[in-house]
């Protein structure tokens, strides 16, 4: 079974952190291609490099040189994203869990607080998450138990994308299953499971038409069948 490098293991992470700056508290397809255009100026990268971990991000990250080869760097990307939001195809900016329960009168972190000294993380966190995943649940969302996927093919598939090579699985295969996840229009998941059509729901995404991905790659004149050969290219060349 492929493992993840360290560079691979943070791309979520750095797409969280994408995802929150526009306060956009959900984690879709559109912020893990961010994820991968990150460099050097990220407050995480600087803090990991302080502590003697050395990752590829940048310029140095294969999955970047590909996309900043065609065009697609990070402030084009985050462009092309500000227009999705504009176009009604991707959410604008919403008010986090915290924000929205301030409204009410109600402290989220003095009542996290209270509930990890009064039962411990762990006892909380698998509270959140079974009340997440009940089946009839009509928001599939727990403050505190983590930032909901939107994009959990894309996790099922970078890892298949780097068993089919025999390799640990890298940002470029992030990207690999990124552009395998936009081939198929959003009503293919949507439709098929209900709790994924309830999140976009909840987030204000659409549960039909082309991916963000599909839509930000071809807005640059190009074919996801082009830069996926691309990406294939440099990875052959970096065996």
């Amino acid at each position: 079974m492929a493992g993840f490098t360290e560079e691979a293991g943070i791309v979520p992470h750095f797409a969280r952190e994408e995802a929150e700056r526009r306060h956009q508290f959900y984690l879709g397809p559109e912020h893990l291609l961010l994820g991968l255009l990150v460099g050097d100026e990220n407050p995480m990268v600087r803090g990991l490099r302080e502590h003697g971990l050395d990752l590829k991000v940048g310029d140095d990250n294969p999955a970047a040189r590909v996309l900043r080869a065609h065009g697609l760097d990070l402030e084009t990307v985050r462009a092309g994203i500000d227009r999705l939001v504009a176009e009604g195809v991707l959410p604008g900016p919403q008010p986090s869990d915290a924000e929205l329960l301030a409204t009410l009168g109600i402290d989220l972190e003095r009542v996290m607080a209270r509930l990890e000294e009064s039962f411990g993380w762990e006892a909380y966190y698998d509270a959140a998450q079974n009340v997440r995943l009940r089946p009839a649940q009509p928001f599939p969302h727990a403050p505190g138990a983590g930032t909901p996927l939107i994009c959990w093919r894309v996790f099922r598939f970078v890892a298949e994308e780097a068993a089919a090579r025999g390799e640990d699985a890298t940002p470029a295969h992030w990207l690999l299953a990124l552009l395998r996840d936009a081939e198929d229009p959003v009503e293919v998941t949507a439709h098929r499971y209900p709790v994924e059509r309830r999140k976009r729901a909840m987030y204000g995404l659409p549960d039909h038409g082309p991916s963000p991905v599909r839509l930000l790659v071809e807005s640059h004149g190009l074919t996801l069948d082009q830069l996926r050969a691309a990406v294939l290219e440099e990875l052959d060349q970096t065996r």
